[in-house]
């Protein structure tokens, strides 16, 4: 008699949700996701998101989890960008902090996540694919922007933004954890 462990148990639970959730947000494949425009992403254009993850004076700090990714204006998740975990150790336990991104896109965790990273500033960008692989159309998007730190602060920036075919700039309002975020799109 053979025994699945609980993590074969759950990444069969997480594939098996994951077909399920693809199967309802895109019944008849790719061709289903129209904007009311008809218009593609642009190719060449991409969205820059550069945020500031706070560092914390006195004690020790610890790193942040972090998830950046984009929804629709339904608020459906589109792609995600990226996160930075520890998936080894007690640290997964952690992971579910990420409440808003952990409750959608948990079962792609294997194939998104990087190590966690000492507070600062980063930058990430979208080059308008979805996490199926094809373009976006253009349109109206949330820029979510998701931090948790172990026995520490949550922070959730969540932002519209409407991408066309004009360059913009846009500052995000900050966040506890998030000091500072801002998007650009324009020529990659």
């Amino acid at each position: 008699m053979t025994f699945d462990t609980r993590r074969s148990v759950l990444r069969k639970l997480a594939l098996g949700t994951a077909a399920l959730v693809l199967s309802r947000l895109a019944p008849a494949g790719a061709a289903a996701v129209t904007p009311a425009t008809g218009k593609r992403w642009v190719a060449g254009q991409a969205l820059d998101i550069t945020f500031t993850v706070a560092t914390q004076a006195g004690g020790r700090v610890r790193r942040p989890y972090v998830a950046v990714w984009i929804e629709d204006a339904q608020g459906n998740p589109v792609r995600t960008l990226t996160v930075w975990a520890q998936t080894t150790g007690r640290g997964p336990r952690w992971i579910p902090d990420l409440r808003r991104w952990y409750r959608e896109n948990g079962e792609l965790l294997d194939t998104v996540s990087g190590p966690t990273r000492n507070p600062g500033t980063y930058a990430v960008v979208w080059d308008g694919k979805t996490d199926r692989g094809v373009l976006a159309p253009q349109g109206d998007y949330y820029v979510c922007i998701e931090t948790a730190r172990e026995h520490g602060p949550y922070s959730l920036v969540r932002e519209k933004v409407t991408v066309g075919a004009t360059a913009f700039k846009k500052t995000l309002t900050a966040d506890n954890d998030i000091e500072a975020a801002s998007v650009s799109f324009g020529k990659a």
